[in-house]
């Protein structure tokens, strides 16, 4: 299993089948996503905050690569 992935478990113990980010891989996604943005601004935390539309559409892609799903 992957540092960045897990089975979401909800509440009550049901285990989903498909793969999703575990925190450390949102946490990771988060941080090289602002990392890419200070790059090409050349403004060291120029993004902080900014990125959650961006990081929702790759969590999307990753997530459909992850559990072999047709990509829409």
């Amino acid at each position: 299993m992957s540092i960045y992935f897990d089975n979401y478990i909800d509440e009550e113990g049901n285990v989903d089948e498909k793969l999703t980010l575990n925190s450390n891989g949102f946490a990771c996604l988060t941080e090289d996503i602002e990392s890419l943005v200070d790059k090409y601004t050349g403004v060291e935390d120029s993004s902080f905050g900014e990125c959650a539309e961006i990081r929702g559409y790759i969590m999307s892609l990753i997530h459909s690569i992850i559990n072999k799903e047709e990509l829409s």
